[in-house]
């Protein structure tokens, strides 16, 4: 790294990353040996320690003992890795949703209290919505962010509304009330729809790609201008991404998801004015 960039970096971030590569070399830590290692002051390195306890990372063998490492960062690395194995995995069949409904096709994952936008295939239509990779958005506000909240763990979804609530100073219980009700309805049937609630003209249906677990892993969306967007369309969307997301699960081994909804009654709810 050039000298002058130095300049943006946080010692202290520094400092925790080193510490936890050098506890990855071993089970686990007694603080002495750790502080010589890292050549870290006790004090500075306890606080290091109690943090990333707090956040999940380390644990302590037994009180006043050793320090060890949890599964977590191995959980994180292995996001990491299955999202970009995911993508090469998953273009075939998002190439097929793509050539079959002529429209943006995007397969998004969640990060924090945003989705994110991980492959995209678009439309070759000249009105199209499209999104960089790596753009992000407001889950509970998106069809896809819809379909990832119905599927996480009761565990997961609290930490969420939390979350959403602390950074969000609009978020009151009215509307925290409308998200689970929400998210009720998108786990009955199985899709995830945007209203235009994301953006305005643009309307999304999604759908939710399952691991060899059964844990939510992606969705799997479509986003379509609300202009284009007739009963003819919105039958096949709502055909053929389900269809999809089931044939991605698939791949991952995933068990059966039996969701149920009406097809003709979410395709007027759809291209409803």
């Amino acid at each position: 790294m050039p000298q002058d960039d130095k300049y943006y970096m946080m010692l202290s971030l520094e400092k925790a990353l080193f510490v936890a590569e050098t506890m990855a070399t071993k089970n686990n830590w007694q603080l002495k040996t750790l502080s010589a290692a890292c050549s870290i002051p006790k004090g500075t390195l306890q606080r290091i320690l109690r943090t990333f306890e707090d956040l999940g990372y380390v644990r302590q063998v037994e009180r006043g003992g050793a320090y060890a490492l949890t599964l977590k960062f191995y959980k994180l690395g292995k996001q990491i890795v299955s999202q970009s194995n995911m993508t090469a995995l998953l273009q075939p069949i998002l190439q097929k949703l793509r050539e079959k409904v002529d429209e943006t096709v995007n397969l998004s994952v969640l990060s924090g209290i945003e989705m994110v936008v991980v492959h995209q295939n678009t439309s070759g239509h000249a009105l199209q919505m499209d999104s960089i990779v790596g753009t992000s958005f407001p889950a509970y506000l998106s069809a896809s962010g819809k379909v990832f909240l119905a599927f996480l763990t009761e565990d997961e979804l609290r930490n969420f509304i939390k979350e959403l609530r602390r950074t969000n100073i609009d978020i009151n219980s009215d509307k925290i009330n409308l998200i689970y009700k929400e998210i009720e309805s998108t786990r009955e049937k199985g899709i995830g729809l945007d209203f235009e609630e994301l953006f305005k003209g643009i309307r999304c249906i999604a759908a939710p790609v399952f691991d060899d677990s059964g844990k939510i892993i992606a969705t799997i969306s479509c986003s379509v201008p609300t202009v284009r967007l007739d009963r003819v369309l919105a039958h096949k969307l709502l055909t053929e991404i389900p269809l999809a997301a089931a044939e991605a699960s698939k791949v991952f081994e995933a068990p059966t998801h039996a969701f149920n909804f009406n097809l003709d009654e979410v395709t007027e709810l759809l291209v409803a004015p």
